[in-house]
């Protein structure tokens, strides 16, 4: 194994060390599935804002590896989808409700399904297959990190200084993205 997977395994399982440290702190948190829901989102978000870093920063792009971090973010997506479902005690009505009637729950099932594509596809054989269609469906990792912006903007209550920091490392992948900061004015 490179030490660039190692690398970015440890990073992957550093949130679960995090979440275990806090759970044995007494009395931190007081509704833990509620937390855990929380947290987990936030995770995914990160991680998927570090699979955008990894290829536009150079300690990154040489240090870790973009495809388990995507892969990582997504797995902590599921983990979130997971225990919403569990919140919900896995009951398909309440889950059809919150589906209709919760624009954030609605915005946050587009981003998921907009992923799958992205995570069938991060494997060679799969990319040689689609050919110059595969850069195209990776592509939509932007609608995806839009969609989760504007889901955890749906959710918060008062906290509006992670929505604040989230759009600015938005604005930062975009900078580094256009074709101004490729190729100059």
């Amino acid at each position: 194994m490179s030490y660039q997977n190692i690398l970015t395994y440890l990073i992957a399982i550093l949130p679960i060390l995090l979440i275990t440290y806090i759970f044995v702190l007494p009395n931190d948190v007081i509704n833990p599935i509620s937390y855990l829901i929380n947290i987990s989102g936030h995770i995914s978000i990160i991680f998927l804002f570090l699979t955008l870093f990894t290829s536009r920063i150079e300690i990154l792009k040489k240090n870790l590896n973009r495809k388990l971090i995507g892969l990582t973010s997504f797995s902590y997506l599921l983990v979130h989808v997971i225990l919403y479902f569990f919140d919900n005690n896995f009951n398909y009505s309440y889950v059809k409700d919150d589906l209709f009637s919760l624009k954030y729950i609605q915005v946050g099932y587009i981003a998921m399904i907009l992923y799958l594509p992205l995570v069938i596809s991060s494997n060679n054989f799969v990319k040689l297959l689609l050919g110059s269609l595969w850069k195209s469906i990776h592509k939509t990792i932007y609608i995806i990190m839009g969609l989760s912006l504007i889901h955890y903007f749906l959710v918060i209550k008062a906290d509006y200084l992670i929505i604040y920091f989230y759009l600015f490392l938005t604005l930062f992948v975009l900078l580094k993205s256009s074709k101004i900061q490729k190729h100059g004015p």
